[in-house]
């Protein structure tokens, strides 16, 4: 361990004289842990706007076989027959809280680009905003029912122009007034415009047609016989879950999607990375072949030599990955970004940086040194004593 450990020490202190090469490697570690974090940043991101909007004492009641809202159709009879459930939470008069829904997506101006992009205009119930305890008015008055008024989310409002409070914005052949602005603790309500449903239907020609039916239970255990007196009555025709597992479903869907295209690139630049780093190696052995010799003719083993030049490809590495994991987590935490969901509207979220991810980008990094390293280390430790003292091999 002592002539192991003596070795480390001897190759790390020379690296000052291998600046370049060790530099090059240090930065193209770095530069694949911050993309590798980056889409673990947003996977997570997403994930997270999505589930905090989720409440296990909500359901969300959809068409049966509709895998979304977008697909989902329900009609006046069925509403009737959710209002009368059992275990549905009412209000102080007695009505049933639940919300009737409907969303189409709006076109609006960015603010920077000016180019047209797509979001959600959702119509919601009566008790659309009893059932959403998250969204709360940062700006403004609430929209009265039946007239063409919107709230906006706080998110879309700094993003997009003409949605600030007291603005008029026009979608389609129909004006609506902006009278306020709600965030919903950084959930994915804050990437849509709310209003009245009827106005919506009337306005979109969309007359008696409903895709979604929000329910506020009484509790949490109130959710199983709910969902039996929904899917078990035949003249339903319906299915429900909770909030929180409709959007948990929603945001695997997503984060797959984008682990997909982020690991396989991530393992191409890893792959390019340890080359790199085999090739400063490589070359750092080169260098040092007298170097080594000596120390071998001293009385240092094979196994030192090994473990003394793969430790400082592991070394390289490591610094590499503490870089890219500052350098991501000071600029890609928290960093705003977008999505499109399955209407093609735009979702926006934050990117979200967590440990887990830090040591996956560890792991990562520690394959590099060990693929860039492994190599390079036995051909130290089988280095020839005569031809490296003689110059050669």
């Amino acid at each position: 361990m002592q002539p192991s450990l003596a070795l480390i020490r001897v190759n790390l202190s020379s690296l000052p004289r291998r600046w370049s090469t060790s530099l090059s490697t240090v930065l193209s570690v770095a530069l694949v842990v911050v993309v590798l974090l980056g889409f673990l940043a947003m996977a997570n991101g997403f994930r997270l706007s999505l589930t905090t909007a989720g409440s296990d004492t909500v359901a969300v009641v959809l068409s049966r076989g509709a895998l979304s809202e977008v697909t989902s159709r329900i009609g006046s009879q069925q509403l009737h027959l959710l209002q009368e459930a059992p275990r549905v939470a009412r209000d102080g008069a007695g009505r049933a809280l639940v919300s009737e829904e409907l969303v189409v997506p709006v076109d609006v101006l960015a603010r920077d680009a000016g180019a047209t992009e797509t979001v959600s205009l959702r119509g919601l119930g009566a008790a659309g905003l009893s059932v959403r305890p998250l969204v709360t008015l940062s700006a403004g008055r609430p929209f009265t029912p039946g007239t063409g008024e919107i709230i906006v989310g706080a998110r879309l409002a700094s993003d997009y122009r003409g949605l600030a409070v007291g603005d008029t914005v026009t979608f389609g052949r129909s004006r609506w007034t902006v009278v306020g602005h709600f965030t919903a603790a950084g959930s994915v309500y804050e990437s849509e415009i709310l209003a009245d449903s009827s106005v919506v239907q009337s306005q979109f020609n969309r007359l008696n047609q409903l895709q979604s039916v929000r329910v506020a239970l009484q509790d949490a255990a109130a959710l199983a016989d709910f969902t039996r007196y929904v899917e078990d009555a035949p003249q339903l025709g319906l299915t429900a879950r909770s909030e929180a597992q409709y959007f948990a479903v929603e945001s695997q869907r997503v984060s797959r999607i984008i682990l997909w295209l982020g690991w396989p690139l991530a393992a191409l630049m890893a792959f390019g990375a340890a080359i790199g780093a085999m090739t400063a190696m490589y070359s750092s052995v080169s260098e040092r072949k007298v170097e080594i010799a000596t120390v071998r003719a001293l009385g240092f083993s094979r196994s030192s030599a090994f473990v003394g030049t793969l430790c400082e490809a592991l070394a390289l590495t490591l610094a590499g990955c503490g870089l890219g994991v500052s350098l991501a987590w000071l600029t890609l935490d928290g960093w705003a970004a977008s999505t499109r969901g399955m209407d093609s509207t735009r979702i926006g979220f934050e990117l979200a940086m967590s440990w887990g991810q830090v040591v996956s980008a560890v792991i990562l990094s520690l394959a590099i040194g060990l693929v860039g390293g492994g190599l390079p280390a036995l051909r130290a430790a089988g280095l020839p004593l005569r031809t490296a003292l003689l110059g050669r091999g």
